[in-house]
């Protein structure tokens, strides 16, 4: 009997997926930071030591830490000079702040469709919704897997629009023996506590373009260019010192996380093998992808199965797999706040006379297949092989009961 209808679970604690520990070696630079009372950026050192190792990580030449990943995007987006009248084209399957964003940058969101392998972008729904308005895409590397950037910066060339990476959830990520973050104009990246590496809150825009590195660094800090005294219309997106100390650290922890987090999905995905191709489908990463693995995305063939996804999902967690949850339940275009398309107040920025057009969010068609079927695993370093068995023991007891 499944544990959601009173039978024994899995496992009696359930599984909590958490961040790194943080080592005596850096509760002694927090601790210094508190003493010295320079807990600015401005004035400090770590921020800018943060900085510059995330940069050389990256591969690219300028990395500007701000406060969380949605301040990324935003700043990611001004510095390119995303505004009143553009539109911006993105997934809808993502997280809310790849598309808020740009309303936070007074333009227009466009969705295109995804792809169902890989559940990214698909450049060619991309390429159908390009108009003469398009300032930007706005890639989003869902979940840690790499989406395909050659065919983004293709268009990027073709049509004369910008790539920015939303990688937040893909820090470590490569396409191509390149890091994910690396290869669009500019990125942006959040350091949130469920991301590979966390401040608590944090995010970083990175560039190897130096005018953009220019101007975000002012969006991020009021556009005050010396005392007083405002180029542009800027922010207070700054990162504190001791987020810096932690993102710097959590940095340098970062392959042995990684490894850790590799090795709950290989044991995990060697598990469920029995049930791929039947009752689950979990996209994969290309020969040429290296999978950062935020999440493991996981496909139920819902038509096979007596219950919806929701209730597998209760199901799962009664089990004892805590970290199992739905990312994403509905595309965003089917929100609230996308259909009412009131914004800023008086439906800006869909009303900007800048813009002059009405847009019109249909369905597409492979986002809501997906959002009907996903269910999502948390992965965090501190997850274990016991972990991943337990997972998968979890998922062949719910589907096997639910089966049709």
């Amino acid at each position: 009997m499944l544990a959601i209808e009173g039978g024994k679970p899995v496992r009696e604690t359930p599984i909590v997926a958490r961040p790194a520990v943080y080592s005596e070696e850096v509760l002694q630079a927090i601790a210094e930071v508190l003493k010295s009372g320079v807990l600015t950026a401005q004035h400090g050192k770590w921020v800018k030591a943060f900085e510059a190792e995330l940069a050389s990580y990256l591969g690219v030449r300028y990395a500007a830490a701000v406060s969380n990943g949605t301040t990324a995007l935003h700043t990611a987006l001004k510095a390119i000079g995303v505004g009143p009248g553009d539109e911006v084209i993105t997934t809808p399957f993502t997280f809310a702040a790849s598309a808020t964003a740009v309303l936070h940058a007074n333009a227009v969101p466009v969705f295109a469709d995804i792809d169902r392998e890989t559940l990214n972008l698909d450049p060619a729904s991309v390429e159908e919704r390009i108009t003469d308005k398009t300032k930007a895409v706005v890639v989003v590397h869902l979940a840690g897997m790499p989406a395909e950037m050659d065919q983004f910066m293709k268009l990027a060339e073709r049509y004369g629009v910008k790539i920015i990476e939303d990688a937040a959830q893909a820090l470590g990520a490569e396409y191509r023996g390149r890091r994910a973050g690396s290869i669009g104009h500019v990125s942006a990246f959040s350091f949130y506590a469920t991301k590979h590496i966390t401040s608590g809150e944090g995010g970083a825009v990175a560039t190897d373009i130096a005018a953009y590195a220019e101007r975000a660094k002012l969006i991020r800090a009021h556009g005050e260019v010396g005392k007083y005294s405002y180029e542009l219309l800027g922010y207070n997106y700054r990162m504190t010192e001791i987020q810096g100390v932690l993102a710097y650290y959590q940095l340098k922890q970062l392959p042995e996380m990684e490894r850790r987090r590799e090795a709950y999905v290989k044991a995990l995905l060697e598990e469920l093998a029995p049930l791929e191709g039947d009752l689950i489908t979990v996209p994969r990463p290309r020969p040429y992808m290296k999978h950062a693995w935020h999440l493991v995305q996981i496909l139920l063939a819902v038509e096979k199965l007596k219950k919806p996804r929701d209730y597998v999902v209760e199901a799962l967690r009664a089990e004892g797999v805590g970290n199992a949850f739905v990312a994403y339940p509905v595309p965003l275009y089917k929100t609230p706040l996308f259909q009412r398309q009131e914004g800023h107040g008086l439906g800006c920025p869909w009303t900007c006379p800048y813009y002059k057009r009405r847009v019109e969010y249909k369905p597409l068609p492979n986002a809501e297949w997906a959002a009907e079927r996903v269910v999502s695993l948390l992965v965090m370093p501190n997850l274990t092989e016991q972990d991943a068995l337990d997972t998968a023991a979890a998922f062949k007891k719910v589907l096997s009961h639910l089966r049709r």
